[in-house]
């Protein structure tokens, strides 16, 4: 059997203009390097950048064991080695069992040195490696100034997609990978008129973030775990404090600390946030956030200096991520909260990103992955992959209302088995929401991509040898 090669076209980090970028690309890039690595130049890849060049700014960002496994199936886990900053084998998930620290105040609870086998990165840092094994030739374009507008099927082949650009140009392709951000274009003509589904909503959280040099907190404190370690720090909520959660870890070879600071409205899940999605703040409106806190955290926050607030959008969930000849990724079809260490458009999103590219470069590299086989494909890859991907959301969800105080001990009952930790101390409240977090993740250490991907593939060989024999 003879295969054609046919293009690939995807829209790459279109972020509007309202919408400061964040450093995106990487979701896209990942995809345009596992492309170029499993068909070599068989599938013509165009990118298309709404930019001047290719972002390389943004803060910290983390991988799960699971998506380590992409990375080095991809040939990229060496470069990246040299630029994480931990990578702990340890326990997923879990709060400190150790006894609070002394000074800490009543209702707090510190959630310290995680060994949650998660792997950290400056965001510019994993870009400029996953730039480098990208060379651009005649067989993997990128176009910048391009800011993509909509997209229609063509009159005079229809299957060709053409594809329209804020500056009065078009472009034809055989696929169109939609990587464009949580305002997504390609999802808004995907899923034309339902605005429902095409409108992001507030998911009632709004997180500070900030980078600290190690050298600024090593003058503050020597022993501050977060030299070395994810800490997350979070209160039972008395009534004098928000329901917020604080976490950072080192990232840069540890030379700089990623700090995520949120601030939740419980009442203001599924609203439309009213300002900015993205905005400078002062160091003393973080501050003051966080006033009355622990003094690991005061410690901290004492030495930021450039922070910046992010309103936690999110995504309804889909009832597809395909067209025929469409697929959205990234925040385009899935931005969730990132309190799993598995978003999109937060600062730490590169999990999900190179898990769900790794599939989609995995089928379109098959043999049977042709211009007539495109809309089977694509539907192998929404089955397998969007209830993955909209299990996790659920997840991260719960999770921040779990480090948030708002879920109750008979809530916590219903997730995980906790008959061993019946008793109302604070002890045993820090083993249920323990036993909570490592189960909420599991996912991330016992579930395998290599596994996902070879299921998509049998998939694909099935659903053709069944539709050539009958």
């Amino acid at each position: 059997m003879y295969v054609h090669p046919f293009p690939c076209y995807f829209t790459w980090s279109q972020k509007p203009a309202s919408a400061p970028s964040s450093g995106g690309g990487i979701g896209g890039l990942t995809l345009a390097v596992a492309l170029r690595k499993l068909c070599g130049s068989r599938i013509k890849v165009d990118i298309y950048e709404a930019a001047q060049a290719f972002p390389e700014t943004g803060a910290g960002i983390g991988a799960w064991p699971r998506v380590w496994q992409t990375m080095e199936a991809l040939g990229l886990a060496a470069d990246l080695s040299a630029i994480s900053s931990s990578g702990s084998n340890g326990e997923i998930g879990g709060y400190s069992a150790r006894r609070r620290p002394r000074g800490l105040p009543r209702g707090a609870r510190l959630l310290s040195q995680l060994q949650v086998g998660l792997r950290t990165f400056h965001r510019a840092q994993i870009h400029s490696v996953l730039s480098a094994h990208l060379p651009l030739d005649p067989s993997c374009a990128a176009h910048f100034n391009k800011r993509f507008v909509s997209y229609a099927t063509s009159p005079a082949d229809p299957e060709s997609i053409i594809l329209t650009f804020a500056d009065g140009t078009n472009a034809t392709c055989d696929l169109l990978v939609g990587c464009d951000g949580i305002k997504s274009a390609v999802r808004g003509t995907l899923f034309r008129p339902q605005s429902n589904l095409t409108n992001p909503v507030w998911s009632g959280s709004v997180a500070y973030r900030s980078l600290v040099p190690r050298e600024t907190l090593l003058n503050v404190n020597p022993e501050h775990q977060s030299l070395e370690h994810v800490v997350l720090v979070s209160y039972t909520c008395p009534p004098s404090l928000a329901p917020n959660h604080f976490i950072s870890y080192p990232i840069a070879q540890g030379k700089l600390i990623n700090v995520v600071a949120f601030v939740t409205q419980p009442d203001g899940e599924g609203t439309r946030y009213d300002g900015e999605w993205t905005r400078e703040a002062s160091k003393e409106e973080l501050i003051n956030a966080y006033a009355g806190w622990e003094p690991l955290v005061a410690q901290l926050l004492n030495c930021v200096e450039k922070v910046s607030l992010w309103a936690i959008n999110t995504v309804p969930h889909l009832p597809s991520y395909v067209g025929e000849r469409v697929a959205l990724l990234g925040d385009a079809a899935h931005a969730m909260t990132p309190h799993q260490a598995s978003g999109a458009g937060q600062a730490i999103e590169v999990p999900t990103y190179c898990s769900r590219h790794f599939i989609l470069g995995s089928l379109l590299a098959h043999p049977h992955a042709t211009r007539q086989t495109l809309p089977r494909v694509l539907q192998i890859y929404d089955n397998i992959r969007r209830p993955f991907s909209q299990d996790i959301i659920r997840r991260s969800r719960t999770c921040g209302m779990l480090y948030d105080y708002m879920l109750s001990p008979s809530v916590l009952a219903d997730i995980v088995d906790l008959s061993g930790v019946a008793r109302d101390s604070p002890a045993d409240d820090l083993a249920r929401r323990s036993s909570t977090t490592q189960h909420l993740l599991l996912w991330a250490r016992d579930t395998s991509i290599l596994d996902d991907r070879d299921k998509a593939l049998r998939a694909l060989d099935d659903a053709l040898d069944e539709e050539w024999t009958g």
